[in-house]
């Protein structure tokens, strides 16, 4: 067994995944190692929404990144599904961001005309409008914010797709591999201790989302990450009910391939258990039905949660701990799928000291300057 690598990755979740994959193209000896199974927590629990768009309404770091991730996917997607052989079903079927209070309107209004300003592809639909799009929306709203551009992909799968291509590109998988310590020499970590032994890097990445905080030795300086809970319920209906996916102010619901319809996602801050209330499930439904009255019809499938790791501030964690040799991505909250994409490009090229935008250096730096809280960004994707 190989203990000798370029770089470990702690945490084989999607972004943990992506990085693997981006390094090992550039000819990184990678190792991931992981407490459980590849794809187990958020990665799996997610909705899969691509929604670069879905909340924002001013121009900052986080906006241009997130842009950045989205419209990787089109290229990166058949390149994944190539050489993982894993069909991710990635569709561009756009968003509606309905208004479904007064309040939420003069919100999504104030987005309109930002992003319209920007140059962004987005438009105002009236509720007669929204219903013209997307018939089977008949609860009452106060019209939509429509953004055409913005995808979905199934979350699992696309896990799946980057650790296979990863492998393929030479990168080896460790599950049912937790790291119990950090291995540190003259104030830099040059390895970790598992269970099933010691592995040394010259550089190594936590990417354990919610669990990246938890290894021992990380220090009083390591960010915090606050975990949050989430659940989903799955339908199945037997012919198409919605082609859009639906997002309100506190819910959202993904219409998927092959039949199942996704309606999420509660929020638990603190909790990190993977047990579903049925208080959550009846709120959930009662949300979808009162939206989308022919969700009634629809035949019950299943239902689960799962953790987003968030930050105080909102942004994701990407870049040197105050560590050396010690790196961190995490914190992407409900938008791990969405930035995927360019979060591991980005470690890849922090990694290989390549990185060159100084605003995503600063804004997304672990050692920022956090001591006051700040309001985080709104969640816009599962």
């Amino acid at each position: 067994m190989n203990k000798n690598y370029d770089v470990l990755v702690i945490g084989g979740g999607i972004n943990g995944c992506s990085t693997a994959y981006q390094l090992a193209k550039r000819k990184k000896q990678v190792a991931v190692l992981e407490k459980t199974k590849v794809g187990a927590e958020a990665s799996s629990a997610a909705a899969g929404m691509l929604g670069a768009q879905s909340e924002i309404k001013e121009n900052s770091p986080f906006f241009d990144f997130a842009k950045s991730s989205r419209d990787m996917f089109p290229d990166l997607i058949p390149e994944l599904e190539e050489k993982s052989g894993v069909s991710v079903s990635f569709v561009q079927n756009g968003m509606l961001k309905i208004a479904d209070t007064m309040a939420e309107k003069e919100h999504l209004e104030e987005m309109y005309r930002f992003q319209k300003k920007e140059g962004e592809q987005v438009e105002w639909l009236s509720s007669e409008q929204v219903e013209q799009v997307d018939p089977s929306i008949q609860g009452e709203h106060f019209g939509a914010l429509y953004i055409r551009g913005d995808g979905q992909v199934k979350a699992p799968e696309l896990t799946k797709a980057y650790a296979r291509a990863a492998a393929v590109e030479g990168a080896d998988f460790y599950e049912y591999t937790p790291v119990l310590q950090l291995i540190q020499k003259n104030g830099s970590v040059i390895g970790v201790e598992t269970p099933g032994g010691s592995f040394y890097a010259d550089q190594v990445i936590l990417a354990g989302g919610a669990w990246s905080r938890m290894i021992p030795s990380l220090g009083e300086q390591f960010p915090e990450l606050v975990p949050v809970k989430g659940e989903c319920v799955s339908l199945r209906v037997s012919a198409p009910v919605l082609e859009k996916t639906v997002h309100a102010s506190d819910f959202y619901i993904v219409p998927k391939p092959g039949g199942s319809v996704i309606i999420g996602a509660t929020e638990r801050e603190g909790e990190m258990g993977k047990e579903v209330s049925a208080s959550a499930v009846e709120h959930l439904l009662s949300k979808g039905f009162s939206l989308v009255p022919k969700l009634r019809d629809a035949s019950w499938e299943t239902a689960w949660a799962g953790v987003r790791p968030q930050t105080l501030d909102g942004r994701p964690y990407l870049g040197q701990t105050h560590i050396n040799g010690l790196w961190l991505a995490a914190g992407h909250y409900r938008n791990g799928i969405l930035l995927s994409a360019l979060t591991g490009k980005w470690m890849a090229d922090l990694i290989e000291g390549k990185a060159a935008d100084s605003e995503w250096l600063a804004a997304f730096s672990p050692q920022r300057n956090l001591s006051e809280k700040e309001e985080p960004i709104v969640g816009i994707n599962d």
